[in-house]
């Protein structure tokens, strides 16, 4: 933490000045909420640190001051990395060599990954951007504000008081609540906090994948510290999320790709139609694909990949099981691979999702060591492949290509009924549900007509 003296005099003076034409606090309001602030900070980072005050009227709540001058250090940074990332891109394989003459580091990117990473830091400390990734955040997902995502997933989210804020200071309500990971062996009660705890991190992985795949609003950073065990005032357990600094974007075709490929994946086993949606991805430009030798060489290597990255347990008869896991330790080493040899690269949301989710499947297998992710994906992603709620051309063709038989082309209907058993056997639904919900949703609508034609085609 830096100066407690040198903070509270930053939070003093801006919190002074956002209320001078603001009447809904008055002096002596003020005055107090500031006496208030805790004599040293309760959590601090390398940014920011935060200090905990009573704001009359309103209750307890949680200032976050950013440290001073810490913005001017990291631009100056910055320019140093983007100068030597540009250095080391310029370098030439030299002479005699077998690739005398090509770049050094291969199709790799470097000043791009290295600006795309210092411009995340720097939004990190836009306070103006937290709060109003908070907000967003809040109204999509917060227990107590009705949160409108597509599914009915809400978490505790702190409100924000903006009146309050500045660049440099963050007033919000104060959240009051233990880390997901904090269980005390010896105790009695150890089996039930596990119990609850794991609860609370699917349910963590399943607001993850709604932001990801539903709404494209993503908590980028959760981890133990950012996630909480909060206790309502019934006695009940609810998950509530800290930090809003780093929230991505994902855009609905990206969204559209990782379904797909997801479905083709783990289904389909099909490496060639995840090789085509790489681009739909933004992972790969489409004229690598389009020279058939440069396309076979990818589908290989991205097979290699695939298989350094995922385990497929085996049963006594020593064939594949539905679904594997994922190795995301293994996950930036097998990437960088296809980086260096094509033009590979890797968006600022595709890194934080897969540290996202890499992060709460951490959590959750010290909890259960049983725990697949993959398990909670798959069958989320059959769903959005087989309703297409965005109505995608990409979703449609994928659900009409693994529908049908890999030998005739032809619409086949065990292929369609294996899906829907997966769908029901890994979220416990009744099928009964899931033809409602594929009769209610119009991208399913328009994709039934076609199989309906192609089955009566096959039929008659």
């Amino acid at each position: 933490p830096f100066d407690n003296l040198t903070a509270k005099r930053i939070i003093r003076r801006d919190i002074l000045d956002s209320t001078k034409s603001n009447t809904k606090y008055d002096e002596i309001a003020l005055r107090s909420f500031l006496d208030s602030l805790s004599d040293q900070p309760i959590a601090a980072a390398s940014i920011a640190q935060v200090y905990k005050g009573t704001l009359p009227g309103y209750g307890t709540v949680a200032v976050k001051v950013q440290r001073p001058g810490i913005r001017k250090k990291v631009e100056r940074d910055a320019t140093l990395f983007h100068t030597i990332a540009t250095y080391i891109e310029s370098l030439k394989w030299p002479r005699g060599t077998p690739m005398a003459g090509e770049p050094l580091v291969g199709a790799l990117q470097l000043v791009n990954a290295v600006d795309e990473f210092t411009e995340r830091v720097l939004e990190d400390m836009e306070f103006g951007r937290e709060a109003a990734n908070m907000q967003a955040f809040g109204r999509l997902y917060s227990h107590n504000r009705g949160g409108t995502s597509p599914v009915n997933v809400h978490v505790v989210v702190p409100d924000v008081i903006p009146e309050l804020c500045s660049d440099r200071v963050l007033v919000m309500e104060w959240i009051e609540g233990t880390k997901l990971t904090d269980i005390c062996d010896s105790c009695d009660e150890r089996e039930i906090t596990v119990k609850e705890n794991l609860a609370l991190v699917e349910k963590a992985i399943e607001c993850t994948i709604s932001q990801l795949l539903d709404t494209g609003l993503l908590h980028a950073d959760p981890h133990t510290g950012n996630l909480l065990k909060v206790r309502t005032g019934k006695g009940e357990c609810e998950l509530g999320y800290l930090d809003f600094g780093l929230v991505s974007s994902v855009p609905q075709s990206v969204r559209d790709g990782i379904v797909c490929a997801v479905v083709q994946l783990v289904f389909a086993r099909n490496i060639e139609a995840v090789a085509d949606l790489c681009v739909d991805l933004e992972l790969l430009p489409k004229s690598r694909l389009e020279d058939p030798n440069e396309r076979e060489k990818f589908v290989i290597a991205l097979k290699d990949v695939l298989e350094s990255v995922l385990i497929w347990p085996r049963n006594e008869k020593g064939k594949a099981t539905e679904v594997p896991k994922i190795r995301f330790e293994k996950l930036p080493e097998s990437l960088t691979k296809l980086v260096a040899s094509f033009e590979f690269s890797i968006p600022p949301y595709f890194l934080n999702n897969a540290r996202a989710l890499a992060t709460l499947e951490g959590i959750a297998l010290k909890l259960d060591p049983s725990f697949n992710i993959l398990r909670v994906i798959y069958p989320y992603s059959i769903n959005q492949v087989m309703r297409n709620p965005s109505i995608s051309k990409v979703v449609e063709n994928t659900f009409m290509d693994i529908i049908r038989s890999p030998k005739t082309t032809l619409f086949d209907f065990k292929r369609f009924m294996m899906l829907l058993n997966d769908w029901a056997l890994l979220t416990g639904y009744r099928k009964r549900k899931i033809f409602w919900d594929l009769a209610t949703c119009a991208g399913s609508r328009r994709v039934s007509k076609k199989i309906f034609r192609e089955w009566y085609n096959n039929r008659f």
